[in-house]
């Protein structure tokens, strides 16, 4: 079976790239920290249904005009998807996510049981 994921209306194919990610616990929450140099706060969205977290976005790639030429292309652009599942029950109703030097770090507090509603966890930046 074939499913499609869409990211602020537009379809996010099987081609697109992994972000890479920590994952570590306290003793009071659970953080998760991407590597997205170079993608803008306002391409990422972030979902958290009960114990998936879903990060979701965009890096524009600068020769999509046609106005240069790779000579040599070790950087992934386009649409991107993060899925991890959270081991622990966390509230996801007191998320706090932070982008900052191409770094986004999501706070996951922790919960004594898993909440049922999907939330949209808004991405707070650094001025």
């Amino acid at each position: 079976m074939h499913h499609t994921i869409a990211y602020l209306g537009l379809p996010v194919s099987h081609g697109a790239w992994t972000p890479n990610a920590d994952v570590y616990e306290t003793a009071d929450r659970l953080v998760v920290r991407l590597e997205l140099a170079g993608v803008e706060r306002d391409n990422i969205e972030i979902t958290l249904d009960e114990r998936l977290l879903a990060v979701r976005g965009h890096r524009r790639d600068p020769c999509r005009t046609g106005r240069c030429q790779f000579r040599q292309m070790e950087i992934d652009y386009g649409f991107f998807e993060r899925r991890i599942v959270i081991p622990v029950s966390v509230d996801g109703n007191r998320a706090h996510a932070v982008f900052d030097n191409g770094f986004l770090q999501i706070d996951l507090p922790k919960a004594t049981r898993t909440a049922q509603a999907v939330v949209t966890v808004v991405i707070e930046g650094v001025d």
